[in-house]
């Protein structure tokens, strides 16, 4: 016995192998997990801590349970190279499976829903299938009731391609082309024969086009635009359009249930007015969800199951937490000849009739230093705006997109979301696309992650936080983390 207990106490003054850690992690890399195991357990028999001991065992347990998250995901939806699973803190998010090299495309879908901003509406005209400006400088100003000197109607609005050989218009765009909807009722207008036949058949227009409603259901329709510019919650036109993408799958043979289920119970989600700041905006909430509800009723009165207040209020909820503010840069920016042409007086009646959307538009910016670049631009004279490519404000707007509703927010992120009308090279079809970039390579379980506010990205940490209150959570992304 007491020879036994000195050969354990010999094999205890050894210490363990200066190199246990190395062969460890190598072992791990190799997937032989058992000997890394043995390994650290010789290391513990051999005088390393018990300490120590458990947090490398900490790591060999956490790698597995990375591993398998990688190789055997519970997967709750596919997005093109992305999916959709639970993250660490048990929410959702989306990831990567597969390595990504720099500027790869991830994702590219046409939103569930979406639609022009009230204040938008009042300042450029679009095509109601994918929000492209359309028609002619000319057209444009008669549009915002000014008018139209001599040469504009030679300046036709372009898709905003900067187009090569290889990537020429798409068959059926004609640049300054202006196409109203069938009838004469509908003043809604498209860019091309595509996206008008899209729109009246695939979107909500096809349900919503003022020569298709009856009488009194366009009336509540424009009733419940009006109460949503009163109000400034476009939200609630969202709402009708949503409803009216949802009577239209159903036609095209998917259940209640699973309609209900792809627009709104997949998402984050909460009641509109638990969402407001304050008792009394939960109140008004409260108000304008009643009316928004009534007018709904009037456009689609057959149609209550899409109807209920619970499932409604939620969207108005999910439209709050996870919609993409759409913002389009305006092509005619892109013709530095509009300068030669307008007046003096001419560019500072536009300039003053935009003034509304530079708010809208001022968290939308694509690049971070657009707010600076937003705020010299506001010194400048309009002409000069004219002159430099900035007159035009972007086409603002809201939209509901299933593979953005799970990409959650980073200070420093590793994917942008771009827009892409229908007759651009980066759209598969008729209609707004939105599509997601890696900003940097991805390997196998990144999570794709994007900047809400793009403005935070290199902001210092208190300003990043305080831009962040407004989506009802505190930034903890690994670069909140390392600054705090």
């Amino acid at each position: 016995m007491t020879e036994r207990l000195l050969a354990g106490a010999a094999l205890l003054g050894e210490g363990p192998d200066p190199n246990w850690v190395d062969h460890f992690s190598s072992f791990i890399l190799s997937q032989d997990y058992d000997t890394a195991r043995e390994v650290l357990r010789g290391a513990v028999s051999k005088g390393v801590s018990s300490s120590l001991a458990e947090q490398y065992a900490k790591v060999l347990e956490d790698f597995l349970q990375k591993r398998d998250e990688v190789e055997h995901p519970i997967i709750l939806a596919r997005h093109d190279q992305c999916i959709v699973r639970q993250t660490a803190n048990q929410g959702r998010g989306l990831f990567a499976p597969s390595y990504q090299t720099w500027g790869a495309e991830l994702w590219k879908q046409r939103p569930l829903a979406c639609i022009q901003s009230g204040v938008s509406r009042r300042c450029v005209q679009v095509c109601r299938a994918c929000l492209l400006p359309v028609g002619t400088l000319a057209s444009q100003l008669r549009y915002l009731g000014l008018d139209a000197p001599p040469g504009s109607e030679e300046i036709r609005l372009t898709n905003g391609d900067q187009l090569s050989q290889e990537h020429l218009p798409k068959e059926g765009f004609v640049a300054g082309q202006v196409l109203p909807c069938t009838g004469d009722a509908c003043a809604e207008v498209f860019c091309s024969e595509a996206c008008r036949a899209w729109a009246l058949s695939e979107s909500s227009h096809a349900l919503l086009c003022a020569g298709r409603l009856a009488p009194s259901s366009f009336e509540a329709l424009q009733s419940l635009e009006q109460l949503a510019d009163d109000v400034d919650q476009e939200h609630l036109l969202l709402l009708a359009h949503t409803v009216a993408q949802m009577i239209l799958a159903r036609k095209d043979g998917f259940e209640t249930s699973q309609v209900k289920h792809r627009f709104a119970y997949q998402f984050a989600s909460a009641p509109w007015s638990s969402l407001a700041d304050t008792a009394e905006d939960a109140q008004a909430r409260d108000q304008w969800f009643a009316q928004a509800c009534e007018f709904l009723g009037q456009i689609f009165p057959a149609e209550s199951e899409f109807l209920e207040p619970n499932l409604l209020s939620g969207l108005l909820g999910t439209f709050e937490l996870v919609n993409m503010c759409v913002s389009i840069p305006h092509p005619l920016n892109l013709q530095p000849e509009v300068a030669d042409i307008l007046s003096v007086e001419l560019a500072e009646s536009l300039a003053k009739l935009q003034e509304a959307l530079q708010e809208s538009d001022s968290e939308a910016e694509d690049e971070d230093e657009g707010a600076g670049e937003a705020e010299a631009a506001a010194t400048q004279a309009p002409l000069d705006l004219a002159a430099s490519g900035q007159l035009f404000e972007n086409v603002i707007g809201t939209a509901l997109c299933e593979a953005l509703a799970f990409t959650n927010h980073s200070c420093l992120p590793n994917c942008r979301v771009e827009f892409a009308s229908g007759s651009q090279f980066e759209a598969n079809g008729p209609g707004l696309w939105l599509y997601c970039v890696s900003r940097r390579p991805l390997v196998p379980g990144d999570e794709v992650l994007m900047a809400y506010v793009p403005s935070v990205v290199g902001k210092p940490l208190e300003e990043r936080q305080k831009k962040m209150k407004k989506f009802g959570f505190a930034c903890n992304c690994r670069t909140c983390q390392t600054d705090q």
